[in-house]
């Protein structure tokens, strides 16, 4: 009788696993049939060849980009090259990417750029706040971008406990920002299972000298993370959006 039982609930087991697993290739669109396209007016871009992770746009048509992210669990193409920050001059016929250099004492070998927001302040200095993983944790880097030599420097680094596994970021002000966590687990097994589970136990949370705190949870994977004109905040979780009230 114990056999028995114990056999049925293996049974009832892998069949929860099996309809998670299916689910999950659901959620993925694992099963989509992608018809080829040929790209027209597009043409590679030189230097940006190991990948680009975001980008963020300035009013006058600058745009950096962040590249070169290590990542458990995805392919690297420079696994023993740091990771940059590029510009290109969107105004241009054929725009190219410029690596930036950085200065101020930043440890550039340990440089794993993610999400990028761009800060305009009152003086109309240009501030880039850049998620890193040095050590595979994370980081928000502020940088200060000089125009004029094309070249950013190092200003400060922000650590806290909830910025863990942080995906994207958007600034508001001053050290002020929005933070998705794209996974609870750190490790990249278990991280794969809270997938397959849907456990949508990753959050975006809001980050200020003054206070810290998690302003919306619930998420299979917070991933990217932007401000509208109307000034409500969306969080992606893959594919689909949710208002941040």
């Amino acid at each position: 009788m114990g056999k028995l039982v114990a056999l049925v609930l293996l049974g009832v087991g892998l069949s929860l696993v099996g309809e998670m697993f299916l689910a999950f290739r659901e959620r993925m669109n694992a099963s989509r049939e992608v018809e080829p396209v040929e790209p027209e007016n597009c043409h590679l871009i030189e230097e940006l060849e190991n990948g680009s992770e975001d980008i963020d746009i300035l009013p006058s048509g600058l745009a950096f980009i962040s590249s070169g992210l290590k990542y458990p669990g995805l392919q690297n193409f420079a696994p023993d090259e740091p990771g940059k920050i590029f510009l290109m001059d969107l105004n241009e016929q054929n725009p190219r990417a410029q690596a930036l250099e950085i200065s101020g004492g930043f440890d550039k070998e340990l440089f794993n750029p993610h999400g990028i927001s761009i800060f305009i302040d009152k003086d109309h200095t240009v501030y880039l706040y850049v998620v890193n993983h040095p050590h595979m944790k994370s980081t928000v880097e502020i940088f200060k971008f000089e125009e004029q030599q094309r070249s950013l420097v190092y200003l400060k680094t922000i650590k806290h406990e909830l910025l863990k596994s942080v995906n994207d970021i958007v600034v508001l002000g001053p050290e002020q920002f929005y933070a998705t966590r794209d996974h609870y687990f750190t490790n990249s097994f278990l991280s794969l299972f809270e997938m397959i589970l849907d456990l949508r136990w990753t959050y975006v949370i809001f980050y200020s000298p003054r206070e810290v705190k998690v302003v919306a949870k619930g998420f299979c994977s917070a991933n990217g993370i932007t401000v509208s004109a109307d000034q409500k905040y969306f969080a992606s979780r893959m594919f689909c959006l949710r208002s941040l009230g």
